[in-house]
């Protein structure tokens, strides 16, 4: 009875797993749906079922607000969040909780605390044993140092963060960039601008596995070490790169360090009027991220402007505004505080060791007297899954065997198919050379018979000769033309539009009066394909339509027109011809409506007197 309850949890529990990711996924859509965010939440508000629940949609409401800088709702939201989340469950969610507080209050100048969250966030990691956000939390602390002016520290810091991400096979590739960008910012203020670009570039040596989007500081941090070195035109280059990538996602902490340093740029090499603008910029992003940090700056950069532009009454006044904020920000108390929870670290660390030492050996007991438990747990388990499995195994075996034997058929069928195709294509074609190339032949060789029996003078005979030579010559071609079809499995469009053009010149030259045109509506594709029958059929249709044009309608005009009508090709040889009764067309009207039953089309015939004629196979 006890096992069979200890199984019920393990599977509840298993459902309330899965239940909680599903609803991570389903709040996950507040990022890439942002004018629903309102309604995804309230209607995900209904299915909160434990409290991981509960601090996973507190996590996306916090989101919500940081991403309307409401930083003191996001700011009580995410401890919220953290304080309801299980550890067990959602580790990295609570990573994340820190991460954003340490932002929140880094952005307010309040290093102190924006370093116990770093604190928080690489204890809960550790908790967990998980690198990769131990090691953001590092790089976090090192970004911590630097904003404090404290570079030595950052730098540590920031190598121990790159240290843990480079040795863990399944680290975020984004986190590492993140390392070397704090260890880079640090040299870079630390005067140490070599190191600076060392680090810097070393990001790009995995550009292939990173998204441009997440290291676009990176871009502004180059340009920024290279205009320390008075490089200011290869400082710019970068800066405005970043200035592009940010724009697109309305990064206003980054914007406002980008165009502050575009206008020190421009004071630097006397450019006063775009420094102002770069300015005004710099200050609009400034005061849209709310950034401490950005503000500060901002402050010594237009109190180095101004000093520059002999301005010195702006000077001393933005001067006196960056000293007051940088007091504020660097307190006594406030280092004073940094250097205790830095120690307080360093205690837990050690204390936490110890703990996990005694923890090993509690657990070490308890695995020896519930071993026998868990080894029949195991069995019981291993053969549910065993099973499973061997139902899932059974099942596809059969499925695939009732797939061969139904690719089987089918191949056959397919065979057969191929087979009946091919004989009814050489039927046609058997009939086509029968009917046209045989009966031609057959009519060329009657007449050359009966010349015997006729006493003709020179010019008759040579008359006679040349319809017989040039009714061959016709014969040749239709049998070039059946050729061209038989070998052909398709005929594109193009090849019959090349075809036909090929006869119109001909056609052109025989009866230079008649303007001959060729027209092919825009919706058509040159590589729609035909069967190799239904191409030749439309190409007689054609030749026998012209030539009665040619013959009989006394046009200036004649069109060949190509359109679509649904599936198939529509073409219509019109003329502005005399017009006739659809009786004057004799065998040519019969043999134009067998091709076009041939290949299962419709031939249709408009003519009136005095108003021309127009055949159409469709």
């Amino acid at each position: 009875m006890q096992r069979l309850l200890t199984l019920s949890l393990i599977f509840s529990l298993l459902n309330t797993l899965s239940f909680s990711q599903d609803l991570r996924k389903r709040l996950g859509r507040t990022y890439i749906n942002p004018d629903s965010v309102d309604i995804i939440l309230e209607l995900e508000k209904e299915n909160l079922l434990t409290a991981n629940d509960s601090g996973i949609y507190y996590f996306f409401v916090a989101e919500k607000y940081n991403r309307e800088f409401d930083n003191a709702l996001a700011h009580e939201t995410f401890l919220k969040s953290a304080y309801l989340l299980d550890p067990m469950e959602s580790n990295d969610l609570i990573s994340l909780c820190y991460i954003r507080l340490n932002r929140l209050e880094a952005n307010s100048g309040n290093w102190d605390q924006a370093l116990f969250y770093s604190l928080k966030g690489l204890e809960n990691a550790t908790v967990g044993l998980d690198s990769n956000y131990m090691g953001y939390a590092l790089l976090d602390i090192s970004v911590v140092y630097h904003d404090m002016e404290d570079y030595a520290k950052g730098v540590e810091y920031g190598k121990k963060a790159h240290e843990l991400l480079t040795h863990f096979s399944q680290a975020n590739p984004t986190f590492i960039a993140f390392a070397l960008n704090a260890i880079a910012i640090n040299f870079d203020d630390w005067d140490k601008p070599d190191s600076a670009l060392f680090y810097h570039y070393k990001i790009f040596d995995n550009i292939d596995k990173l998204d441009s989007s997440r290291i676009t500081f990176t871009f502004n941090n180059i340009g920024n070490t290279l205009l320390k070195q008075e490089k200011y035109k290869e400082a710019a280059e970068w800066i405005q790169i970043a200035v592009s990538l940010n724009k697109k996602d309305q990064d206003q902490y980054s914007l406002a360090a980008n165009y502050t340093n575009l206008a020190t740029i421009a004071y630097k090499q006397r450019d006063f009027s775009n420094a102002e603008i770069m300015m005004d910029s710099a200050y609009k992003y400034v005061e849209e991220s709310q950034s401490t940090e950005k503000m500060r700056d901002y402050l010594e950069e237009q109190y180095r402007f101004n000093k520059a532009k002999g301005n010195l009454t702006r000077a001393m006044d933005y001067l006196e505004q960056y000293s007051t904020l940088k007091d504020s920000i660097f307190k006594e108390e406030r280092v004073k505080m940094l250097g205790e929870l830095e120690a307080k670290y360093q205690v837990q660390t050690k204390e936490r060791e110890l703990a996990e030492s005694r923890a090993a050996l509690v657990e070490n007991e308890l695995l020896v007297k519930n071993r026998n438990n868990q080894i029949l747990l195991l069995v019981v388990f291993l053969l549910i899954i065993l099973g499973v499995a061997f139902f899932i195994y059974y099942r596809q075996k059969t499925k695939n065997k009732h797939l061969e034997q139904e690719a089987k058929l089918q191949q056959i069928y397919a065979e057969q198919e191929t087979q009946k195709q091919l004989h009814e294509q050489r039927n046609r074609i058997s009939s086509d050379l029968h009917d046209n190339i045989g009966a031609q032949l057959t009519f060329i060789v009657s007449s050359l018979d009966n010349l015997k029996f006729f006493d003709l003078s020179k010019e008759k005979m040579a008359g006679k000769i040349d319809q017989i030579s040039a009714f061959t010559v016709e014969t040749v071609n239709e049998l070039r033309d059946t050729i061209w079809a038989m070998n052909k499995d398709n005929i594109s469009l193009g090849d019959l539009q090349s075809r036909l053009a090929g006869l119109i010149s001909k056609a052109k030259v025989a009866c230079p009066q008649i303007d001959f045109q060729l027209e092919i509506e825009d919706e058509l594709e040159n590589d729609l394909l035909l069967n190799s029958m239904e191409g030749v059929n439309y190409y007689r249709v054609v030749q026998e339509a012209l030539n009665n044009a040619i013959k009989h309608s006394n046009a200036d005009l004649i069109k060949v027109v190509f359109s679509r009508n649904g599936d198939h090709i529509r073409v219509c040889i019109e003329d502005n011809g005399k017009g006739i009764d659809q009786t004057g067309f004799g065998n040519g009207l019969g043999n134009m409506k067998n091709r076009a039953e041939r290949i299962g089309r419709e031939l249709k015939i408009d003519s009136a007197l005095g108003e021309g004629t127009q055949v159409c196979i469709f």
